[in-house]
């Protein structure tokens, strides 16, 4: 791991923050900064994934409400059951291995956590289908993570000593070959994933069909693999090696499931990406610029070889860290500027965080290179390395609930997703109190049924970075805008709108979400006419979403 780079934990813990919000707006103090925004709503603008609402599938891993309840009232659109304890799954009878996270122990974790009933503990893949079932049941997409590492939990046995690292009666094998069919026998002593995918398969239909499961990442954070489960990987991984199993996964996959999409590879941030950890054999793989080139480069090539596209999004996982201290999860308002801050980091060129990651990455010199800013260096290296990769973001935080600049900086995200044609992004931690309105900014139908839209619509901000917005057309081609305004500043901002080609426009609604108002809901203050635009007055440290006819 890159030096002075702090690892997390998936072993959460935390608190239920809830609140009413009432409809009215805080009275705001006299705004002491101003800012122009240009909407260009003349031209058909660039998709939005909807996909890029998501989350994970965690149950009461933060110690409050399950979190399928707090993504249905988010309005999440896609779901990933994933983190270290799926590296160490075990489908057959649902154990796991819980690595550094917690004493090297085989248990019942993430069954405890989706509260399942332990009479089905040793049901074949019930984890998966619970999680599947939660999903399609609020209309959201399912992406699952299927073992890489080479073995998984056999027992629910309690701590696994040194002596007992795989391979060991503690742990079975996985096996990507083809062979067994949904329907037949079991093998108990492998976890035999093609079997696994076919039973799927066969339960809910290929993804092509309206219960099927989306696609399946290859595992997690492998570059971490002898950090976070030494009981199973005893030495650094290969480059070759982790290419090898995974072009394997790839083809069982689509052999499975031809509609299925794959990710990966799943890196945890900025060592992986660059050179995988560090990895042996990096001197062999150095000519391509970055071990994502690389990556890419390997699964284009199969995939000309087999003709089928076999690898279908590039996943990463990008948490933001700071010199002053741990932002992951953070409710402490002496990191409330670097939380707000933070999402810059995944779009703005010159920005530059202040952290390790900045040493880690630094410019992109090439089209191989990873850089900040993030999104635009990906996209880059996906277009060079692999034509009509996706970019998917599995696992990302900025801050914990209870804080309001946590809620403002992951609004912040999700626009900045939107707007950089990120196809699929799920955040970690459950969507309680400011990142439940954070999504529902944007997911909360206004008085016309419309949410924050398909189609992104150029904005330019003319003031300082404490103001961004984005805005969106109108789904099913109706007439109208939203626009998302957040303020990040300690002060209230005063905001004159203008669009490019409509002059005339009326603004049916606002919703939002800030210190008075915790909870994202309809607000009765409006924007004022002025000019042939309009101006409006947001208090500090808010986000609005207007909806103009």
């Amino acid at each position: 791991m890159t030096q002075n780079a702090p690892t997390r934990r998936l072993v959460l813990a935390g608190g239920l923050a809830a609140g009413l919000i009432g409809a009215m707006p805080p009275t705001v103090a006299r705004a002491n900064s101003r800012w122009m925004l240009r909407i260009a709503d003349g031209g058909p603008g660039t998709p939005i994934s909807p996909l890029i609402y998501g989350s994970n599938e965690i149950g009461t891993m933060d110690g409050g409400a399950p979190s399928a309840e707090l993504d249905q009232a988010a309005g999440v659109t896609a779901r990933r059951l994933g983190g270290n304890l799926m590296t160490s799954y075990n489908w057959v009878n649902n154990a796991a291995n819980s690595g550094k996270d917690y004493h090297q122990f085989n248990g019942p974790f993430l069954l405890e956590a989706l509260g399942i009933a332990e009479s089905d503990w040793q049901k074949p893949g019930r984890l998966i289908e619970t999680m599947h079932e939660s999903s399609l049941a609020m209309g959201a997409k399912s992406l699952v993570t299927v073992p890489l590492a080479g073995y998984v939990a056999a027992d629910f046995d309690g701590p696994v000593p040194e002596n007992a690292s795989a391979p060991s009666p503690r742990f079975v094998p996985i096996r990507w070959e083809p062979g067994a069919k949904a329907g037949d026998p079991i093998d108990r002593l492998v976890a035999d994933i093609p079997q696994l995918l076919a039973r799927l398969t066969a339960r809910f239909g290929g993804a092509d069909s309206e219960k099927g499961i989306y696609a399946y990442a290859l595992d997690n954070e492998p570059g971490l693999w002898p950090e976070t489960h030494p009981r199973i990987v005893t030495g650094k991984p290969t480059i070759r090696a982790f290419l090898e199993r995974s072009l394997a996964a790839a083809r069982a996959i689509k052999r499975a499931d031809p509609a299925a999409r794959v990710f990966g590879p799943v890196s945890w941030g900025a060592s992986e990406m660059v050179n995988f950890q560090d990895a042996p054999d990096w001197s062999d793989y150095r000519q391509f610029g970055s071990f994502l080139a690389a990556y890419l480069d390997a699964f284009r090539q199969a995939s000309e070889r087999d003709g089928i596209r076999l690898l279908d999004a590039l996943d990463v996982h990008w948490y933001p860290y700071s010199n002053r201290g741990n932002l992951f999860r953070s409710e402490d308002p002496a990191l409330a500027k670097a939380l707000l801050d933070a999402p810059r980091s995944l779009t703005e060129p010159g920005f530059r965080e202040e952290s390790w990651v900045v040493r880690a990455l630094g410019n992109a010199d090439s089209d191989r290179d990873v850089g900040l800013p993030l999104l635009p260096s990906l996209r880059r290296i996906a277009d060079h390395g692999f034509p009509g990769t996706a970019i998917a973001v599995t696992e990302f935080n900025y801050g914990g609930a209870g804080q309001i600049a946590s809620g403002l900086a992951l609004a912040d995200v999700l626009g900045r997703f939107g707007q950089q044609g990120v196809a699929f992004a799920s955040h970690w931690g459950s969507l309680d109190g400011s990142l439940g309105a954070a999504y529902r900014l944007f997911r909360l139908p206004d008085a016309s049924g419309q949410r924050f839209g398909p189609r992104s619509l150029g904005v330019t901000i003319e003031g300082n970075p404490d103001l961004v917005a984005y805005a969106a057309a109108n789904a099913d081609g109706r007439p109208g805008v939203q626009l998302v305004v957040i303020n990040k500043s300690e002060a209230a901002a005063l905001v004159d709108i203008r669009f490019e080609t409509a002059s005339d426009r009326k603004c049916a609604s606002v919703l939002g979400f800030d210190e008075a108002n915790p909870m994202t809901a309809p607000l009765a203050a409006m924007p004022l006419a002025a000019d042939g635009g309009w101006q409006l007055e947001l208090p500090a440290r808010s986000a609005r979403r207007y909806a103009f006819g």
